[in-house]
C-alpha cells in the first residue's frame, strides 16, 4: 500500500489568542467564568491550583477548559481558541497556530492592533508592578532610617535577618510574602 500526500484547504477560520478569563470576545467580562472558555477545574490532586503544569510552566490556577466536539481540553494561557468551520472551538498551541495560520489580508491591520493592544496592556501591568515595588521599597527604607540602628542590646545578625525579611516582603508581590 502506498501512501498519497495531500495539502490542507485554504479555510479562513476565526481565532483569538487566549492568555486569562475574558479575553475570548464570547466569554464577556474577565470577573466571570466565559461560555467558550471555562474556569480550569479538577478534582485530582495533580490539577491543584498552585501546581505547575509541566508542559507550559504556568500554575493550573491560570488555565482554561474549554468543551469540543471531542471533548473537554485545557486551555494554556498564549494558547489560541479557534472557530471551527462548523462553529465549534478549539484550541491550538502558539507554534502549531503559527506554522499553520497566517492573518487574512484584510485582517492584517487589526491582527496586528489586537497584538499591540495585548502587549501594551501586558506591559502597563509590569510597569505598575515595578512602581508598587519601588514605592515599597523605598517606604521601608525611609522606615530604616527614620528608625535609626538597631536598639542596644540587639543581635546585629537578628536586626539584619528581620531587615531583609521586611525587604523580601516589600519587593514580593502581596500574594507570596513570607511570615516574619
Amino acid at each position: 500500500m502506498t501512501t498519497t500526500r495531500y495539502r490542507k484547504k485554504p479555510v479562513e477560520v476565526e481565532a483569538t489568542q487566549w492568555h486569562q478569563n475574558g479575553d475570548h470576545p464570547k466569554d464577556g467580562p474577565a470577573d466571570r467564568e466565559g461560555q467558550v472558555v471555562r474556569y480550569f477545574r479538577r478534582p485530582e490532586p495533580e490539577y491543584s491550583g498552585q501546581l505547575k503544569h509541566e508542559p507550559c510552566g504556568r500554575i493550573w490556577h491560570d488555565h482554561g477548559w474549554i468543551d469540543t466536539l471531542e471533548g473537554g481540553h485545557t486551555v494554556c494561557p498564549g494558547d489560541w481558541i479557534i472557530t471551527g468551520v462548523q462553529g465549534e472551538f478549539y484550541p491550538c498551541k502558539p507554534d502549531i497556530f503559527a506554522a499553520t495560520y497566517e492573518p487574512v489580508a484584510s485582517d492584517l491591520a487589526a491582527t496586528k492592533a489586537t497584538e499591540l493592544e495585548t502587549t501594551a496592556r501586558v506591559l502597563s501591568g509590569l510597569h505598575r508592578s515595578a512602581e508598587d515595588t519601588v514605592t515599597r521599597v523605598i517606604a521601608l527604607y525611609e522606615q530604616w532610617v527614620k528608625a535609626g540602628p538597631p536598639p542596644l542590646g540587639t543581635s546585629t545578625a537578628r536586626w539584619w535577618d528581620a531587615c531583609l525579611v521586611e525587604l523580601h516582603n516589600a519587593i514580593q508581590p502581596a500574594d507570596q510574602t513570607t511570615e516574619k
